[in-house]
C-alpha cells in the first residue's frame, strides 16, 4: 500500500508542477515562445474516404452585375448612402445590392443588418500606425491599443508594405534645407529610411547643438521632430513628448541653421493638396465646402464604378475567348506514328484483320501509332507468312463473304509497291 501511494506521489507531483508553470506561464505576455501541447493544439484530421473525388476546379461565385432596368443614378446615390450611414465601400454596397436582384429598397433596408469587414486601410488608420510607431517601435501590442480594429497579423503586414515606401523627408523638406544651407548640399539627400534605422546616429566631425535643449553635442539622433541630443531623444522615445528645456528650446528654434518650415507637417502619403482647390473652398459661402467634396466623391464613386464595369467587361470577353478556343484546337495524336513493326502490333494487326476484315482503317486505330496504308501494306507483304487469306476467310465465315478475289489482291500489291 505504501509502494503505491508512492507511487502516486511521483507521478502526481510532475503533474502539480506543470498546472504552477502552466499558471505562471498565463502571466507572460502573449509574444513568449513555447511548444503547445494538449488536444487543444491538435488538428482534427478526418477520416479517409476513398468515395469521395476532389475536384480541384474552383467556382467562382457572381457577386455583381449591372442591371438595364436601374439606372446610373440611382446606383450611385444608393452606393452615396451605403457609404455615408453605414461605412460601406463601393464593392460591399453593389454586392448587397446584387443579392437582393438589384431591388435597392430591400437593400438599403438590410444594410444596417451586416457589419462591413474593414479590408482596408484608411488615411486616418495610416496616421495613427505612423504615430503608434514613432512612440513604441516594432511594439506591436502597443501599437494595437490605438488601433484595436486591426489585428496583430494586419499590423505587421502592413508594417512590412510601409517600410519599403516610407521616407523621412519629402522633396520640398529637402528643396527647404537646400535653399537654408545657401546651396551647400551636406544634408541635401535623405535617403529611404529603413525600420531598423530609427535611431540612426550622425556622426559629424562638426559639432552641432540639439534643437530641443541647445546642448553642443557631436552625437545627434536624427528624428521627425529634428535632430536631438541623447538625452532628448530617450524622453522622446519613452513619452512622445518634448523635454522642456526652459527658453534655450526656443531660442534654438528661432535661430540656427534649423528652420521652422522645415518640421510644418505635410499630408499623409496618398494624400495631395491643390492651393486653387483650398482657396476655392475658403472663399465661396459656408455650403461650398461640403458640396465641392460631395461632387468630388460622387465622381470618384462614378470612376470606381466605371473601372468594375470595364472589368467586368474584359472578364466576359476573356471567358468568351477561353470557352471558344478548343473547337479550333488540331486533334493531337496519342500516339507518334512510326512505320516499323514490332512483334506485338504485328499480333495485332492479325488479330485485327480476324475481327475487321477488310477494314484497314478500324485496324489501324486499334494500334494505335499505324495508318491506313501502313497496315493495307502490311496485308499484302505478309498474307503468305501469315496465313492471312485463312484468317480473312474466318472473317467472312461469321460475316458473310467480301468482294475480294486474286486480281484485288494484284492491285492492291500495285498499289503498295507505288506508295513505296
Amino acid at each position: 500500500m505504501s509502494e503505491k501511494s508512492g507511487d502516486t506521489f511521483r507521478r502526481e507531483k510532475p503533474s502539480r508542477e506543470a498546472s504552477s508553470q502552466s499558471d505562471d506561464s498565463g502571466d507572460e505576455s502573449d509574444s513568449d515562445s513555447g511548444m503547445r501541447i494538449g488536444d487543444e493544439y491538435q488538428a482534427v484530421i478526418p477520416d479517409y474516404s476513398p468515395d469521395t473525388k476532389y475536384d480541384g476546379k474552383p467556382e467562382a461565385m457572381l457577386v455583381w452585375a449591372p442591371s438595364p432596368n436601374l439606372s446610373d443614378v440611382k446606383v450611385d446615390e444608393y452606393i452615396r448612402i451605403a457609404k455615408d450611414l453605414h461605412d460601406y465601400n463601393m464593392e460591399q454596397a453593389l454586392g448587397m445590392l446584387f443579392w437582393h436582384k438589384h431591388n435597392v429598397e430591400r437593400a438599403l433596408s438590410d444594410l444596417p443588418n451586416f457589419t462591413p469587414f474593414p479590408d482596408e486601410w484608411s488615411v486616418e488608420d495610416k496616421v495613427l500606425f505612423e504615430q503608434a510607431y514613432g512612440f513604441h517601435g516594432k511594439s506591436f501590442h502597443r501599437i494595437r491599443q490605438m488601433l484595436p480594429d486591426k489585428p496583430i497579423s494586419a499590423l505587421v503586414k502592413y508594417f512590412y508594405s510601409w517600410k519599403r515606401t516610407r521616407s523621412r523627408s519629402s522633396v520640398m523638406d529637402r528643396q527647404a534645407k537646400r535653399l537654408n544651407n545657401g546651396g551647400d548640399s551636406e544634408d541635401a539627400s535623405e535617403n529611404t529610411s529603413n525600420s531598423d534605422e530609427e535611431e540612426k546616429v550622425s556622426d559629424s566631425k562638426e559639432k552641432t547643438c540639439c534643437v530641443n535643449c541647445g546642448v553642443v553635442t557631436s552625437q545627434l539622433h536624427v528624428t521627425p521632430k529634428g535632430s536631438l541630443c541623447h538625452g532628448c531623444y530617450q524622453y522622446w522615445r519613452r513619452t512622445g513628448l518634448m523635454r522642456s528645456a526652459g527658453p534655450k528650446r526656443h531660442d534654438s528654434q528661432s535661430t540656427g541653421r534649423h528652420n521652422p518650415i522645415k518640421h510644418k507637417g505635410r499630408p499623409p502619403k496618398g494624400m495631395y493638396l491643390d492651393q486653387n482647390d483650398l482657396l476655392a473652398m475658403v472663399s465661396g459661402p459656408p455650403s461650398q465646402p461640403e458640396a465641392i467634396l460631395k461632387s468630388l466623391d460622387s465622381e470618384l464613386v462614378s470612376l470606381k464604378r466605371m473601372v468594375q464595369n470595364n472589368k467586368q467587361m474584359l472578364s466576359q470577353q476573356k471567358h468568351k475567348i477561353c470557352s471558344g478556343i478548343e473547337d479550333f484546337k488540331p486533334s493531337e495524336p496519342g500516339f507518334r506514328v512510326n512505320a516499323r513493326w514490332t512483334n506485338e502490333e504485328l499480333l495485332l494487326a492479325v488479330q485485327g484483320v480476324r475481327k475487321y476484315g477488310k477494314d484497314f482503317k478500324a485496324i489501324a486505330e486499334v494500334i494505335g501509332n499505324k495508318t491506313e496504308t501502313h497496315v493495307r501494306s502490311f496485308f499484302v507483304n505478309f498474307r503468305r507468312r501469315y496465313n492471312l487469306d485463312e484468317v480473312l476467310g474466318e472473317y467472312e465465315a461469321e460475316h458473310g463473304k467480301t468482294d475480294w478475289d486474286k486480281s484485288d489482291i494484284k492491285e492492291e500489291e500495285d498499289d503498295v509497291k507505288e506508295a513505296e
